[in-house]
């Protein structure tokens, strides 16, 4: 079962204890996508990546746990379901295994664990 993180204010939390639960490596990225939800298609800004999900700076609102699609488009589509969000940002996990996403960013953006 996955977790939800709870919000507080406009950022996730971010306590010691959830950091150390991370399994993948995040990068800090600011690129441009496009998030696919049952509401319609919506632009956003990529504001970090790992092989187990994005997050993104994200202005309309989305259910949590939605199933999505990200689009980056120099690397495909990815299935994804909302597990946070606050007012200005939303958490994308990657519902694709780890290794089929690291196929895809291959060496342009190393992700490993």
């Amino acid at each position: 079962m996955r977790g939800i993180i709870r919000s507080q204010g406009d950022r996730p939390r971010t306590d010691a204890g959830w950091a150390e639960r991370r399994q993948f490596r995040r990068k800090a990225v600011i690129w441009a996508a496009k998030v696919e939800a049952k509401g319609g298609t919506f632009d956003c800004i990529t504001l970090d990546l790992s092989l187990g999900g994005a997050r993104l700076r994200f202005s309309d609102h989305v259910e949590m746990l939605e199933q999505v699609v990200l689009v980056l488009e120099k690397f495909g589509k990815f299935q994804g379901e909302i597990v946070w969000q606050t007012p200005t940002e939303i958490g994308v996990q990657f519902t694709e295994a780890p290794e089929a996403v690291a196929a895809r960013f291959g060496n342009i953006l190393p992700l490993d664990s």
